[in-house]
């Protein structure tokens, strides 16, 4: 005979419910790229293309200046980049980039992160704009 299930407290059902998201959050974060949508691979796609022709448009600059702030911002250093690391790096960018945007809604307002920076709060941006305040607007 099997033993009747006992009731779970809420302690239990709590540990539980942390476990699973836990154990689901490292799963998307070990595994994205496996539950990407349709639409998300299609963009993924073109990731190789677009790196290898972002990457020859930084080496085939002549202005060493440009070219070691695209390193900088990659996070590379001008001694380590051939062609095909550059490419790689920008490659994985672009990726992650799709798969970061693949898991918010397609009707959300938001802007998707830069490939090179984080945005800010555009919402918190447009609040300080709003409350922004004229220095004459100050009793003395």
């Amino acid at each position: 005979m099997i033993p009747a299930p006992r009731k779970m407290s809420p302690l239990d059902r709590n540990l539980v419910k942390r476990a699973v998201k836990l154990a689901l959050d490292d799963l998307k974060a070990n595994h994205s790229q496996d539950f990407l949508s349709s639409r998300a691979l299609q963009i993924r796609s073109y990731a190789p293309d677009l790196a290898k022709t972002i990457s020859g448009l930084i080496l085939s600059s002549s202005d060493l200046d440009f070219q070691g702030e695209c390193l900088s911002l990659l996070g590379l250093q001008s001694q380590e980049v051939g062609s095909e690391s550059l490419e790689n790096c920008i490659k994985e960018r672009i990726v992650s980039v799709i798969a970061m945007n693949d898991t918010k809604p397609h009707n959300s307002q938001q802007m998707g992160p830069f490939l090179f920076e984080e945005l800010e709060d555009p919402v918190q941006d447009l609040e300080f704009q709003e409350n922004d305040f004229s220095p004459l607007d100050l009793d003395f």
